[in-house]
């Protein structure tokens, strides 16, 4: 059987329209409208891109400070958390008790802005250095932002929670420069984009706190056992949701047109639906499914990783708290229990589980929102409308369906004369072969396991970070220093007259007569 992988051209590779299956998004987000800043907001946002504060400092004072303005440790005190699950709950005493008797302040718009954007922000156009042999046609979008991505496929959507509710922040360059922040005029990007691109979901907490569990145990705690302050009023959790799907996909699509590699049945050993492309110079070596789903879900989570990072050293910088959180359970936080509590709303697959290999989840993302690449589903039906899709979203002129913030061609970082050599270069394009041998997978693994991905859940938001006004007390209280703790660098003491210059920090000793309670 003849392929003719090196004979294809630009002209018989791309379909010549976009995939009937692949209906237009409900979430598009209206373009960044030039905003004007006051003077405060201009010299804020000018602080935070201009100190003198290198990121090796920041390194050097980078520590989770989980104790914010109005959280509570160790008391033994009964409390009702009234924003979000209404439970009643009595925290264990300890030898840190610690909670002080002050109304929490939250953070202002521009330091979520600031932080949001260094987690998942836009900041110009891709190198897109990958030799047109070597896999460039594996780029899904131009659009670069400040993490970075497997075939920068911008999988990861950040959901903000604070006291305003839930929103998905998403933005979206008008003009897609080559460097999106060049200078003092670009400032006021930072606040259009967070004003603009966010999509309101609620006007209330998810209903998400600690010991969030079945009224009928007694010691099942799916938000892990330290996340007691977890929501909290004033608080601010960026929630880095990512479609391992689309990363799936698109990697099965790379793996087939460039590594040689094809699934495998794991039970097996045989290939996964697609025997008729193994031969030389097409599929040639087997890779077992649950290895192949791993790989998507480390790629996917190397995304949130480093947004939450990224999160953290701007946290550091302005003078925040930063507690990254992992240990609960993503899928009751996404909604996958609500019977226990609503969490953010999306959706899951009801499997079967005499063919569930690995018992997992299958969550199908938020409907018309952040619609994961997952078959079957309500968008993605069938295999060739999932692998169509994510086919045609590195091609803009094919691809005005995306559900991710692209639709940018991979080659514009090039010069126009180079960038047209690039366009009609064959191997610009996936072959016609690799997506029919992708569908071909997709469909074995869907009969057998029935959905793709099989064995990890395609949406995961496993690892966030909580943002909120250190409480300074508790550190002077219990922690060493000589004359301020270590953990309180002087961003942190310094952080309400340079922030909120208006407002006291309630924490600081100048303005803390010892009201605090839990005294050992």
């Amino acid at each position: 059987m003849i392929f003719s992988r090196k004979q294809s051209t630009d002209q018989d590779n791309p379909p010549a329209t976009a995939s009937a299956t692949a209906t237009p998004s409900k979430d598009s987000s209206p373009q960044s409208a030039p905003i004007q800043l006051t003077a405060q907001e201009q010299s804020q946002i000018s602080e935070a891109f201009e100190s003198p504060t290198s990121v090796f400092k920041l390194l050097s004072t980078l520590r989770t400070r989980r104790v914010g303005l109005g959280y509570s440790i160790e008391t033994g005190e009964e409390e009702t958390f009234t924003w979000s699950s209404q439970r009643t709950h009595r925290q264990a005493k300890g030898p840190l008790s610690h909670r002080l008797d002050k109304d929490p302040i939250p953070l202002s718009e521009i330091e979520e802005a600031l932080v949001a954007w260094a987690g998942v922000g836009l900041n110009g156009t891709i190198m897109a250095d990958i030799p047109i042999n070597g896999g460039l046609s594996g780029i899904i979008s131009s659009q670069g932002r400040t993490i970075p991505a497997s075939s920068n496929d911008l999988s990861v959507d950040l959901f903000i929670i604070n006291d305003a509710g839930v929103s998905l922040y998403r933005p979206i360059s008008q003009d897609h420069a080559p460097i999106e922040i060049a200078g003092a005029d670009d400032y006021g990007k930072v606040l259009a984009w967070y004003r603009n691109n966010r999509t309101i979901l609620s006007s209330s907490r998810p209903d998400v706190a600690w010991f969030s569990a079945p009224e009928a145990t007694q010691n099942v705690n799916p938000m892990g056992p330290g996340q007691y302050n977890i929501n909290r009023p004033a608080s601010t959790w960026l929630l880095p949701v990512c479609d391992i799907g689309l990363e799936w996909f698109n990697q099965l699509l790379m793996s087939y047109e460039w590594s040689g590699f094809y699934l495998m049945d794991p039970g097996t050993g045989e290939p996964a639906g697609c025997k008729e492309w193994i031969c030389p110079g097409f599929l040639e070596v087997g890779f077992p499914i649950p290895a192949f789903d791993e790989l998507a879900l480390l790629l996917g989570a190397s995304q949130a990783a480093c947004s939450v990072q990224n999160m953290r050293l701007a946290a550091e910088q302005l003078g925040i708290g930063a507690w990254p959180i992992g240990s609960y359970a993503d899928d009751l936080v996404l909604g996958a229990y609500p019977e226990i509590c609503q969490g953010l709303g999306f959706s899951f697959l009801e499997r079967d589980d005499a063919t569930n290999p690995s018992k997992t989840l299958t969550c199908l993302g938020l409907p018309g929102i952040k619609d994961a690449v997952v078959v079957p589903s309500a968008r993605f039906p069938d295999a060739r409308s999932a692998v169509r899709f994510v086919k045609e979203l590195r091609y803009p002129s094919l691809s005005s369906q995306s559900s991710v913030a692209t639709s940018f061609d991979a080659a514009s970082s090039y010069n126009d004369d180079i960038r047209q050599e690039i366009t009609q270069h064959p191997r610009y394009y996936i072959s016609d072969w690799a997506e029919e041998a992708c569908v071909a997978t997709v469909e074995y693994i869907v009969d057998k396991y029935g959905c793709c991905p099989a064995f990890v859940n395609p949406v995961r938001a496993k690892f966030s970070v909580q943002l909120h006004h250190v409480d300074q007390s508790f550190y002077n209280k219990f922690q060493t220093g000589n004359p301020t703790p270590y953990g309180l660098p002087s961003a942190i003491t310094s952080h309400f007259a340079t922030w909120h210059p208006n407002t006291e920090d309630p924490s600081a000793p100048s303005s803390t007569p010892q009201t605090d309670i839990g005294d050992n």
